[in-house]
This record gives structure tokens, C-alpha cells and sequence, in this order.
């Protein structure tokens, strides 16, 4: 059973922490609305259990080897502290809004703009350029780990959380499995090897989420997904399908020619292409997605930023 409480007080070695509220994070933890006494600001606290020692502990790992970042700037979740509570481990972040998922849920999934969708997809490339130059892996690019830092003051300003999955890349290996089926690189389902790439695709996801209002690829089970996936961008070539160890899971599906093109939207189209390359290794970084006219074609300002609200 939980142990935490509303209106409970937490201790840590520096700030006395007031339950607010909790609501739950999926198998991974619960995560509590709380009030810091001593700095008089909101925040929020994530659980683990102590059998769950593993995985906090490479949650902390990756959390301090961020924290040479700067929060603000590379638009990520800024982490303040951990500490035990009983038989918790306790790690303390700053309090955001909402994430996209919840932000597109409340629009009833009715799709952004290209001009909304932009500053998001721009933000978000600065977050993995950071990462990448530290050789971070984040393995969990979804419209639930992007936080909107204030949807109604600044509602195109996003940060990225929830680095429980995230890996260093010498760390990775050919065959471990990663990613929520939806935004899940076809690297990862063929066997190949895996690099940041797998956060670009990611990022393309995320693209055709906010600009369809839903998902392109299904995720009811990997045959469906791979099945989508090859009409919408065609066979994998050859050589990755010779080298990837589960090539068995993709055999002969049609191809079928990607009619979402239209010149009005080539910009983004391009940009999203190359995000969804099935190469990975020829799959756009997010140093080379920065300078893509989609991104550049106009000047993304907060000013801009604050003059459209997301409704």
C-alpha cells in the first residue's frame, strides 16, 4: 500500500514538503503535488519503492548527468533533490502543467497547426541536440513525458521529463527492446543497432501526432505497426533487412506511395521524412533538423509564442 499521504509533511536534509495531492504515474511510481515550506513554491515529487532500487537508482544517474544542462535553455524538467521517505525514494522536481497528451486530449485531439506545431518541434530539437552532446539517450520520446510549463502564459513553451528509461549510449545494445510501441524505431523492432537516432523518430512521431491528432502507426501489436509503417514509407532496403536480427518480422508487405505530400506543406513534410527515415544511420540529427527550412522559414520568438495560444 502507498504510504504517502495528503497533507503529510515530507523531510528532506534541506525543505519541509506538504502533500498537496497524488496521482498516479503508471507501474513506474506515483508522483505527488506538494508544497515546498521553506522556498514557498510548488513542486513535484516523484516515488519509487525500495524493491524498485534499480531503476531509481539509474533514474538518478541519468537525472544528475543531465543536470549539467541547463534546465531553462534545453527545455528539460529541472531536478532538485532526492531523498528516502520510509521505504521511498523521493526525487523532487520543478512543478510544470500538463503534457501534450493531455493538452490534445482537452482539444479532443483536434490537430495544431504547422505554426503551433513548430516552436514545439523546435524546442524539443534543442533538448535532444543537448542530450546527444552528452551522449544521453532519452528511449522515451511520447506526447506524456512533454510538459507544457504554463499552457495559458506560455503555451508553446514545453520541457521534456521523465528520464526513467534513459540510457547512455555506450550502454545500448543490438536487441534490447525500448520505446512505447507508437513512437518505436524500426531499429528497435528489426534488431539493428540503436543510437539517439532512435529519439529522432520520436520527434517525427510527435510531428504526425499534434498535425493528425493522432497516431500514425497503430500499436496494438507489432505486426499492424510494421505493417502501416511500410505502406507509409515503404519496404526497409535490403541491407537492413540482412542485418537486423528479427528480420522475420517483416516479410513482402506492399508498398505504397506516401501521398501525404502537398506543396503548401512540403517544408514540414520534409522535415517529418527525414525524421522517419528507416535508416538510422541516415536519419536526420537534431543539430541537422535545426537548420531545416521548416524551422527556419520564420523566426520562432517567444513574443510569437505568447501571441497564439494553444486553445
Amino acid at each position: 500500500m502507498f504510504q504517502v499521504k495528503r497533507h503529510e509533511t515530507l523531510y528532506s536534509r534541506t525543505s519541509r514538503y506538504l502533500v498537496m495531492g497524488l496521482h498516479d504515474e503508471g507501474c513506474f511510481g506515483k508522483v505527488a503535488k506538494c508544497f515546498d515550506l521553506d522556498m514557498a513554491m510548488m513542486v513535484a515529487i516523484k516515488f519509487q519503492r525500495e524493491k524498485e532500487n534499480g531503476l531509481f537508482q539509474q533514474e538518478l544517474a541519468m537525472l544528475e548527468a543531465v543536470r549539467v544542462l541547463d534546465s531553462d535553455k534545453k527545455n528539460i524538467v529541472r531536478f532538485i533533490e532526492h531523498f528516502r521517505f520510509q521505504d521511498l525514494h523521493c526525487l523532487v522536481f520543478e512543478m510544470l502543467d500538463r503534457s501534450l497528451f493531455h493538452q490534445m486530449v482537452q482539444r479532443e485531439c483536434m490537430p495544431l497547426s504547422l505554426s503551433e506545431i513548430r516552436p514545439l518541434t523546435h524546442q524539443l530539437l534543442v533538448t535532444l541536440e543537448a542530450l546527444k552532446s552528452i551522449g544521453i539517450i532519452h528511449t522515451d520520446i511520447k506526447l506524456d513525458n512533454i510538459m507544457l510549463v504554463n499552457h495559458k502564459d506560455q503555451p508553446f513553451k514545453i520541457k521534456l521529463i521523465d528520464f526513467g528509461l534513459a540510457l547512455p549510449v555506450s550502454q545500448v545494445k543490438v536487441g534490447m527492446y525500448m520505446q512505447n510501441l507508437k513512437y518505436r524505431a524500426p531499429e528497435v523492432t528489426l534488431g539493428l543497432p540503436l543510437s539517439e537516432a532512435v529519439d529522432m523518430w520520436g520527434v517525427g512521431c510527435i510531428m504526425t501526432s499534434l498535425y493528425f491528432g493522432t497516431s500514425l502507426f497503430p500499436w496494438d501489436c507489432a505486426y499492424n505497426w510494421i505493417k502501416t509503417m511500410v505502406r507509409l514509407l515503404g519496404q526497409p532496403e535490403d541491407h537492413l533487412l540482412a542485418a537486423g536480427i528479427y528480420k522475420n518480422a517483416i516479410k513482402n508487405f506492399p508498398e505504397k506511395e506516401n501521398k501525404l505530400e502537398h506543396k503548401d506543406r512540403m517544408a514540414f513534410l520534409d522535415l517529418l521524412k527525414c525524421c522517419l527515415h528507416f535508416d538510422a544511420k541516415r536519419r536526420i540529427s537534431p543539430s541537422e533538423a535545426l537548420k531545416q527550412s521548416y524551422l527556419t522559414m520564420f523566426q520562432i520568438t517567444f513574443p510569437e509564442l505568447l501571441s497564439h495560444k494553444v486553445k
